[in-house]
């Protein structure tokens, strides 16, 4: 079988054989559904994507998805008696995404050369951006923390490595993705701390500081502030 490819990060592509398909948004949604919950109950797959009919008519419209879909791509979805999956070979970027960010934070593996290969698959961002069902936007929550925590983790091991450039870079995506993130700033901040740079790292606290306050009316933690220099402390204490 040829190999397919589904990208679901920054939005809805599929290529098989390295040639784009174009889908209706009705296959677009069954493929997407069932490549981001795993394996999935006929019933379950039919009730979340029609959930507006009775129960015998969804799944009538996921048997014909189901055919549709493989007359597109076939192969590309396993219709089990009871059960709806993508097909084993089909890569799913969010699925490595998630793979990844997974293993960094639950197994804490951390050598280098899996790290390195590995970063790649954190940087799309967004699950399906402008798909607004609460299974996406339930499953889009959950990536973006799971994305957040292993950005951050990859920058701490690449600053205790002194693998500055690269743990910039993270801590940098880690911040534009969630400005308002104490971790996240503090990670750039470690960053700035371990090239020297004590005066972007003050900036850092200081602009992270004033958006808090401004936009929530709050103070950083303690915890953030002894990251910088006593002189500093100094400076801003009442």
């Amino acid at each position: 079988m040829a190999t397919s490819r589904l990208f679901l990060l920054e939005g809805f592509s599929l290529e098989h054989a390295g040639v784009p398909v174009e889908l209706p948004v009705g296959s677009q949604r069954l493929v997407a559904f069932v490549a981001i919950r795993g394996p999935s109950p006929r019933s379950v797959v039919a009730g979340m994507l029609w959930p507006e009919v009775p129960e015998h008519q969804a799944l009538a419209s996921l048997r014909t998805g189901i055919w549709r879909m493989n007359k597109a791509v076939p192969g590309l979805l396993i219709g089990e008696p009871s059960v709806v999956a993508v097909a084993a070979g089909v890569q799913v970027d969010s699925r490595q995404q998630e793979v990844f960010a997974t293993t960094l934070l639950r197994d804490h593996r951390d050598d280098a050369e899996w790290l390195h290969a590995g970063l790649g698959a954190l940087w799309p961002s967004q699950l399906l951006p402008g798909w607004y069902d609460d299974w996406v936007l339930f499953e889009r929550e959950r990536l973006s923390q799971l994305r957040l925590h292993a950005l951050e983790r990859g920058a701490r091991l690449l600053t205790d490595r002194d693998e500055l450039e690269a743990a910039l870079q993270l801590a940098l995506e880690a911040v534009r993705a969630e400005p308002l993130r104490e971790s996240a700033n503090a990670a750039l901040m470690a960053v700035y701390l371990a090239e020297g740079n004590t005066c972007d790292a003050l900036r850092q606290y200081d602009a992270f500081r004033d958006l808090l306050h401004r936009e929530l009316d709050l103070e950083p933690s303690p915890r953030l502030e002894r990251m910088l220099p006593r002189r500093h402390h100094a400076l801003t204490a009442p």
